[in-house]
């Protein structure tokens, strides 16, 4: 697979991106959608640029985007998990409904993909 050179365009998405997740009113969803986001778009630059600058260990995804937004490491980390674990039908359902919460998320995160539509199964982990 080979990656695209970082743009003026994907280098203004994910400055945009920074700014985005500083929003408070963000649900969980839109969070951990925009963080997974931002780490492909971290992913292609990072890959692009195999040109160290600075001496010693490099600070990596959560690091580099807990320093540009304020949220916790552990936070990013956490987004990114559910965005990657949750199929994007079962985040499109529970978008704005009551059940777009984090612990919904990570509940959904360990039923199977196939199962994670099932409302029944969504509405238990509402509660």
């Amino acid at each position: 697979m080979t990656i695209p050179p970082i743009t003026s365009g994907r280098l203004h998405r994910a400055q945009r991106s920074v700014h985005f997740l500083m929003r408070s009113e963000l649900t969980p969803t839109q969070m951990a959608e925009h963080l997974a986001k931002r780490k492909e778009l971290w992913a292609a630059r990072n890959n692009a640029n195999t040109v160290r600058e600075k001496p010693g260990r490099p600070k990596g995804f959560a690091g580099e985007t807990s320093d540009a937004t304020g949220v916790s490491a552990r936070h990013v980390q956490k987004a990114v998990a559910r965005a990657s674990g949750v199929t994007e039908e079962a985040r499109d359902a529970i978008r704005g409904t009551d059940m777009d919460k984090g612990t919904v998320l990570d509940e959904l995160r360990r039923v199977a993909p196939e199962r994670q539509l099932d409302v029944s199964e969504m509405r238990q982990f509402a509660r």
